[in-house]
């Protein structure tokens, strides 16, 4: 397997940008199947049980995943690479024990609370659990491959193949007639798949370079003290992976508590159409991430900073078009997902803009991390948190889904703007070049333009959007042609770590 550097940033990024879109394509097809299918208030149901799922699965990572691609890949940098099979056994352990008491107290929880989740059995929720577990294991196997600088396992098994699976077994259950809980049991039933999967790539790659899947033999004094530096990072990002996924789902739970399943199922589909746009984000993070922890651990400052400088226009460049469509034409784009959902659409453009600046951000919360800010990152992202409730608590109430989509919008940016505030002063990190400038003039002066008229011109449904997308890819591709050089765009191509 070629590490990155032999290949570049560019790899990378088209490989997981690849699999993320296709991964963000099945997942918006499975939203709309079960919207479809089970109605705004089933499908509001499937999401409130999809994001207990999600919360329980990302806390019981503890941070190992995040944990594993750091010091792995500064394993791969200063050539001590037979550290890694101790490194993750260091991470593993936990994640099983900790796997463990999660199924026994949700047993207990249900054992007392019978009628906790309606419509869905006691043995449903303990095996739900269960499964939550092994979909941390999934995580924390990948890591291993990403750390090692495998840019195609990740993409293959998370975006792709895990999707597809639950794509094809909703699609089998709807069709004979299952309500919610057979639609969440086919959605769940791949995740034990996925982890054999990755746990063989995992044992394979440590095999090829580390020369074997077992640790070896090291004094424990020396075993405490990679243990206690793997965890002194990885369980501050696992409380911080914790508050992220609260982030990401809580005000669906909010607006589900205070206004009804149906309105937390429009709510919900406005999120993840806008957080398909998100897919940008994952696959630099996940091309960068390895890079950036090798510069940062050999203190090649500039490389760091030419990295996250050219891959936040290309970023732009590339995100921007998408958020611009969702936002002037959020209302076709949800009543793709069936009836009533198009009531989304006020909230749909608020977030598309929230993404947008955003984005406009780079590759800020990995280099955070990469950098070793774990504690910048959870006091952050705390703050966030704290203030999202707030603000859906307050918002929801009055204006409802729009008033989530408000607070929700109005977090990001805020959070955001942290960030970079301490990458760029705090760090000392700041992105290099003009392209940035250039990926943001285009995308707003062409794309935003010949959205709008087309609007204005004919109006918001299926078939003018998709002839407004075709048109506008094709013009936004020929204008950006001769401003490759200016975009930055050539010079991420020819990227190569040092």
């Amino acid at each position: 397997m070629a590490e990155p550097g032999s290949r570049g940033i560019a790899w990378a990024g088209a490989v997981n940008l690849v699999g993320g879109a296709a991964g963000s394509i099945v997942g918006l097809l499975l939203a709309a199947i079960v919207g479809r299918e089970l109605g705004t208030e089933g499908a509001g149901t499937y999401f409130l049980v999809v994001a207990v799922f999600m919360i329980v699965s990302n806390v019981a990572e503890l941070g190992a995943d995040t944990g594993l691609v750091r010091y792995v890949s500064a394993a791969r940098a200063t050539g001590r690479l037979v550290d890694v099979p101790h490194l993750v056994r260091t991470a593993v352990r936990p994640v099983l024990l900790g796997g463990v008491l999660v199924v026994v107290v949700s047993a207990a929880i249900i054992r007392a609370h019978p009628d906790l989740f309606s419509g869905l059995s006691s043995r449903f929720v303990v095996i739900a659990a269960a499964l939550a577990v092994m979909s941390s294991l999934v995580a924390v196997m990948l890591s291993v491959s990403r750390g090692f600088g495998d840019v195609l396992t990740y993409p293959l098994l998370q975006n792709i193949a895990l999707p597809m699976l639950r794509l094809i077994g909703v699609f089998v259950v709807v069709s004979a007639g299952g309500g919610v809980a057979a639609v969440l049991t086919a959605w769940m039933a791949p995740v034990p798949v996925v982890l054999v999967l990755a746990t063989i790539v995992a044992v394979v790659m440590m095999v090829r370079h580390s020369g074997s899947a077992r640790p070896r033999p090291a004094r424990p004094a020396e075993l405490r003290r990679v243990a206690g530096e793997f965890w002194a990072f990885s369980a501050t990002r696992g409380v911080t992976a914790a508050v992220e996924i609260l982030l990401e789902w809580v005000d669906v739970i909010i607006v589900g508590a205070i206004t009804s399943a149906e309105q937390a199922g429009i709510y919900a589909v406005v999120t993840r159409c806008a957080r398909a746009g998100e897919v940008i984000q994952q696959a630099a993070r996940i091309a960068v991430g390895p890079q950036i922890s090798a510069a940062l651990a050999k203190g090649a400052i500039e490389e760091a900073r030419e990295i996250y400088g050219l891959v936040t226009s290309a970023m732009i460049w590339l995100a921007w078009p998408f958020f611009v469509i969702l936002a002037v034409f959020g209302d076709a784009v949800l009543s793709l997902f069936g009836p009533g959902f198009d009531a989304g659409a006020v909230s749909l453009a608020t977030l598309a803009l929230a993404m947008g600046l955003a984005t406009a951000a780079g590759t800020v919360q990995t280099i955070l991390l990469m950098g070793g800010r774990s504690t910048w990152q959870l006091a952050d992202k705390s703050a966030a948190l704290a203030l999202n409730v707030a603000l859906n608590l307050a918002l929801v109430p009055m204006w409802g889904i729009e008033g989530a989509a408000v607070a929700w919008a109005v977090t990001i940016i805020v959070d955001t703007a942290v960030v970079v505030y301490q990458v760029q002063h705090l760090m000392g990190l700041r992105p290099q070049g003009r392209s940035l400038w250039v990926a943001a003039g285009l995308s707003i002066g062409l794309v935003g333009s010949l959205s709008v008229l087309s609007r204005l011109a004919l109006g918001s449904s299926v078939p003018v959007l998709l002839g407004t997308i075709v048109v506008v890819a094709a013009v936004y591709l020929a204008v950006s042609f001769p401003l490759r050089h200016r975009l930055g765009l050539v010079a991420l191509l020819a990227h190569r770590s040092a």
